[in-house]
């Protein structure tokens, strides 16, 4: 059954991937839901990344079945990990999202990210964050109010 699942993600990744997988020329600044794609492949690499609010964003580098490196931008860690997701280099996975230039770079905005016949909604249909925000009660967005945590 798992070899039958991860073959039909890799041949749904492979047709999706590849109308899909290289950034347009001039991508939105903001997401557009009327340019989703679904993007499919092996994560090569999981990068942490500290935003200016003091929360960890998660970005990953997928390879499609054609090669292309695609890199997609998820959202806080703390969301993710609140919804029992975690992402590790070489899981097969199937995101649907839109590209998106930001800080002068275009990398895909996931709006959901399917694994192991788990679907994680990162953000709502019009591309809405659905985690969050930090607040002043909350520094890190985590759902607790609380100091803020120094190290």
């Amino acid at each position: 059954m798992m070899k039958i699942l991860a073959l039909s993600f890799l041949v749904l990744g492979f047709v999706a991937t590849t109308a899909a997988a290289q950034p347009p020329a001039k991508a939105p600044g903001h997401y557009d839901p009327d340019a989703e794609a679904s993007f499919g492949g092996v994560i090569t690499g999981v990068l942490s990344v500290a935003g200016p609010d003091g929360s960890v964003g998660v970005h990953l580098n997928l390879k499609t079945a054609t090669g292309t490196i695609v890199q997609v931008q998820l959202g806080p860690a703390v969301f993710i990990g609140m919804n029992n997701f975690s992402f590790f280099a070489d899981d097969l996975i199937l995101v649907k999202g839109t590209y998106v230039t930001h800080d002068g770079s275009a990398a895909v905005w996931a709006r959901m990210v399917s694994k192991g016949g788990k679907t994680l909604e990162l953000r709502d249909a019009d591309g809405a964050p659905r985690w969050p925000f930090a607040t002043a009660d909350d520094p890190d967005g985590c759902g607790v109010s609380h100091a803020p945590v120094r190290y």
